[in-house]
């Protein structure tokens, strides 16, 4: 159940807001519950705001901001993905439309939304809250569309590709193939972790896995030794994005290393899963010897999201949206699976 706020100003009053802060934490409250806060802080006060739920989309809230654009802050904001998964910005006309995509129903979340007045000691400008609790159930059950068939109680390993000093490709609009791939990794971690998984990650932030200064190879196999000290590790999946000098390459593609057949059963689980969420061209599963991929003492396979130097699929592996739709996707995948091969 939530607690919407509409803040108004009277029509002579109205003001052109450029937002020019942005921060988010998390928090418990008096009575233990763990809370997400939002804050967007802006050039000017007196707000006009309107907060609304669509049905047909029951994990989204939306928030009309009158007469402001979007300045320095994100279009694209990845959260904490235990309450709050991601927020979009997007302009219509004067306005601001905000998409807070929150982990469950909104009908599972209580929420606030309010105005600030500055805080010049904190030097916070007047800004616009969003407070989100967590579900009334357990913060990492898994609802609707993110839930998994045959995967509790397996080992998973998630490689983000590249990090750190490497920043893997760039697209044309300078976004990085690094941040793509931490993003992505940290939602399939959450889910799978929902959905009773063991998930061990190779990285959780931005860093090198191996150290500053390592040669191409140590960084690699410092990601198959994450691998080799979990004996319980059943598959590993590394994360990427695919690059080429012709911008016009498109498309999803997989790749393995034909240790055994599992490794080909798992890199065709998750490409089908892929392509049928995505709807990108199908470039099917390829052989590869790929460093992570033929090193590898179980079931491996390197996922190619898409192409970041072809600017349409650039502009999707920089959404929120679809690096959420690319995450689940591939724990589908992974399900599909551990399915196909039983315990």
């Amino acid at each position: 159940m939530g607690f919407i706020g509409l803040g108004s100003v009277p029509a002579q009053a109205a003001v052109n807001h450029t937002l020019n802060y942005f921060h988010y934490n998390t928090f418990k409250d008096d009575d233990g519950r763990n809370w997400v806060r939002i804050e967007m802080g802006m050039n000017k006060g007196e707000l006009e705001y309107e907060v609304s739920e669509n049905p047909d989309r029951p994990y989204h809230l939306i928030l009309t901001l009158k007469n402001t654009n979007r300045g320095d802050v994100k279009k694209n904001i990845g959260l904490d993905r235990k309450i709050a998964r991601y927020m979009t910005l997007k302009n219509d006309h004067r306005d601001m439309v905000v998409t807070l995509a929150v982990t469950d129903s909104l009908s599972d979340h209580e929420y606030k939304v309010y105005t600030a007045e500055a805080d010049r000691k904190a030097k916070k400008p007047y800004r616009l809250v969003i407070e989100v609790a967590a579900d009334k159930g357990a913060q990492h059950k898994a609802l609707g569309d993110e839930s998994l068939e045959g995967v509790e109680g397996f080992t998973v390993v998630v490689d983000a590709g590249h990090g750190g000093s490497d920043t893997g490709a760039i697209g044309p609009s300078y976004v990085r193939e690094k941040d793509v791939t931490l993003n992505i990794a940290l939602d399939v971690a959450r889910i799978l972790e929902a959905n009773g998984v063991n998930v061990v990650m190779t990285r959780t932030t931005d860093v090198d896995v191996y150290g500053p200064n390592a040669t191409d190879k140590q960084e690699l196999q410092a990601r198959v030794n994450v691998s080799r000290r979990h004996p319980e590790a059943d598959i590993f999946v590394s994360i990427h994005c695919n690059a080429f000098t012709n911008s016009s390459a498109r498309g999803t593609g997989t790749y393995y290393y034909a240790h055994g057949y599992r490794d080909s059963l798992l890199a065709q689980q998750i490409q089908d899963e892929m392509v049928a969420a995505t709807g990108l061209r199908d470039r099917g599963i390829n052989q590869a010897r790929f460093y992570v991929l033929r090193n590898s003492w179980i079931p491996a396979t390197l996922v190619e999201t898409a192409f970041i130097s072809n600017p349409y699929e650039e502009n999707m592996l920089a959404s929120a949206e679809m690096q959420h739709t690319m995450a689940l996707a591939i724990c589908k995948g992974i399900s599909n699976y551990f399915q196909s091969i039983g315990r």
